[in-house]
């Protein structure tokens, strides 16, 4: 393979906009690294002239950075891009990930459990002490890792990659180029009860499934349940970070990113590009609609029908959220304040009546 250097790096990605120039001399590149750990070899993102000092002062090989800051790293190879996070991303996928199907194992190990009546393709990767159901498909260049269990029925698109520990429940099917993290669980089955006359709990058997569209990521120990009898869905694109919960018969729109230990309740819904922040809440049989923000622990209770941004429990517009957050931190004040008013106001009343 030829080496990697500035030169190649524009040339490889030159057709997908992500990098737009370079000047400064070609380099070798060998590694990659932070701009505050760089060196020699290295090749740095920087996308704040807070970094260039730095940069300048450990000297790496190259450096992938914004157009207006391109002249001010002289000496080196620079790599210019519009959006330097994204050029990350997609030369951190292609040069520098982890090379999950060169673990060393043999393309099957001999630990795996694999069902006579699954199908496996044949660029796909099964490893140690994994579980493979009957009539389970695995698709083209998939990677089932150490311990994960793809039960009976269940479906991996192509490129899809299921870290140790995670499982697949039965007849759930997931799309293309997912990422399922460690621990995960897809297809616990969902929430359902019911109480007789004494209170005696009886479970509902939960007869749906999961199905997660193409390039979603299921951080590590998310719990997803299957719908009770359709189907628990997430749209393409989403992100969910680790512990987060989604109940049953829950559907999200495409590009989603719901952060850790996100909790929504049954058959609510969220439209596209719904953004949660940590530990968010939401109540059961909701709409949320299309690129709303939820932050500060946001607790959502009813429908929200306008895109924004909301906070707090029960969620408000942001701009209330923060005015009364404001009132909220002089609350003491106010009440000594209130408590000296009603005091000139009884001795007014006092003297008039005097």
């Amino acid at each position: 393979m030829r080496a990697l250097t500035a030169a190649r790096l524009l040339d490889d990605l030159k057709g997908t906009g992500l990098l737009v120039d370079r000047t400064g001399p070609d380099a070798k590149i060998e590694g990659v690294a932070a701009a505050e750990t760089c060196g020699p070899g290295d090749l740095v993102f920087a996308d704040a002239e807070t970094y260039l000092e730095t940069i300048l002062q450990r000297q790496p090989a190259a450096a992938v950075t914004r157009p207006d800051l391109a002249a001010r790293l002289p000496g080196l190879a620079v790599l210019t891009a519009r959006n330097v996070r994204l050029a990350q991303a997609h030369i951190l996928q292609r040069y520098f990930d982890r090379d999950l199907r060169g673990e060393g194992w043999p393309r099957v190990h001999p630990s795996a459990v694999v069902h006579e009546a699954a199908v496996v393709a044949a660029s796909a990767s099964i490893g140690p002490g994994a579980v493979v159901g009957a009539g389970a498909r695995i698709g083209e260049r998939c990677v089932v890792l150490a311990g994960a269990v793809i039960e009976r029925d269940a479906v991996l698109g192509e490129d899809t990659v299921v870290h140790p520990n995670a499982v697949v429940g039965w007849r759930c099917e997931i799309g293309r180029r997912c990422i399922i993290k460690a621990g995960a669980v897809i297809g616990s089955e969902g929430f359902g009860f019911a109480q007789d006359e004494t209170r005696r709990n009886h479970r509902v058997p939960q007869l749906g499934r999961v199905v997660i569209e193409d390039d979603v990521v299921v951080g590590a120990a998310c719990c997803i349940d299957r719908a009770a009898f359709e189907e628990t869905r997430l749209g393409a694109g989403t992100i969910l970070d680790n512990l987060c919960h989604i109940a049953h018969n829950v559907r999200t729109g495409e590009d989603c990113i719901l952060t850790a230990m996100f909790c929504v309740a049954g058959s609510t819904t969220l439209g596209k590009r719904v953004i949660a922040s940590g530990m968010t809440g939401v109540l059961d049989h909701l709409t949320i609609c299309d690129d709303v923000v939820l932050v500060h622990r946001a607790g959502v209770a009813n429908d929200i029908k306008q895109p924004g941004t909301y906070a707090g429990s029960p969620v408000q517009p942001l701009k209330d959220y923060m005015k009364n957050q404001a009132v909220a931190r002089r609350l003491a004040d106010l009440r000594a304040e209130l408590r000296e008013l009603k005091a000139r106001l009884a001795a007014l009343e006092a003297g008039r009546k005097a």
